[in-house]
């Protein structure tokens, strides 16, 4: 039986010469999206690199499999995705919940250098529908990860077939995920910010009638939107080998 180890176990960082921190935000919704997006591909590459050891065999293959690893690396599709489709960043983040649900309920799957690009946009398309307000049609998904629409449409049903339709995921899970993936690599660290005196006897003054979600002020901190990529400028599609 193949084995996947979980996102959000203790694997071990990949080998990388030091560097300085980078000071992220508390809370997963004020994290710079160029952030995030380095710090889940390169959660995926640690992945896919103990994956890519376990042992192709029929039994073990699915649709998400490609005859050959994609050309684009993790970071750079990811970094695509998000500034043509405008992934938002709890899309960013539970794409590592839907893979140890997955792996939990199937597990012979393993996310390797052969399907996390195909789980990847998937993934996406699938988040984007059920977590947020707009999204794109499965075509133009397709376009952006570099696969047909006809594809897409099979792995979208294919995914939600292993995951038993489970998309949704509480703040509180996407908080964990998101705390864990910044533990996990060596140049991120999280702000933890005690509440002011001020804040706090507001706070409780008013606690009856409020409950405030807490907000991260740091001027010092980037929050950042991808740009929207203008009318015609996806011009580049990736070709991919089967």
């Amino acid at each position: 039986m193949s084995y996947s180890p979980r996102t959000t176990g203790t694997a071990a960082a990949a080998n990388v010469p030091p560097a300085q921190s980078v000071k992220l935000p508390e809370y997963f919704h004020l994290v710079d999206v160029r952030d995030l997006i380095q710090l889940i591909a390169d959660m995926l590459t640690r992945l896919t690199i103990h994956n890519d050891q376990i042992p192709l065999n029929s039994t073990t293959l699915t649709r998400f499999h490609s005859r050959a690893t994609p050309q684009i690396s993790l970071v750079e599709y990811l970094q695509r995705i998000v500034r043509y489709a405008q992934i938002e960043r709890i899309c960013l983040l539970v794409l590592l919940i839907y893979i140890d649900r997955i792996c939990d309920r199937r597990r012979t799957f393993t996310v390797c250098s052969l399907t996390v690009h195909r789980f990847v946009i998937t993934g996406f398309t699938c988040a984007s529908k059920t977590l947020c307000d707009s999204y794109l049609t499965n075509t133009m998904y397709a376009k952006v990860g570099g696969i047909s629409t006809k594809e897409l449409n099979i792995l979208e049903l294919e995914f939600l077939f292993l995951i038993d339709w489970h998309l949704a995921a509480d703040v509180e899970i996407l908080q964990t995920y998101y705390v864990n993936l910044v533990k996990q690599h060596p140049h991120y660290t999280r702000i933890h910010k005690p509440p002011s005196s001020l804040s706090s006897s507001s706070s409780s003054s008013h606690h009856h009638h409020h409950h405030h979600r807490p907000v991260d002020h740091d001027p010092g901190l980037r929050v950042y939107k991808p740009p929207r990529a203008k009318p015609g400028a996806l011009t580049s599609e990736i070709e991919w080998v089967d």
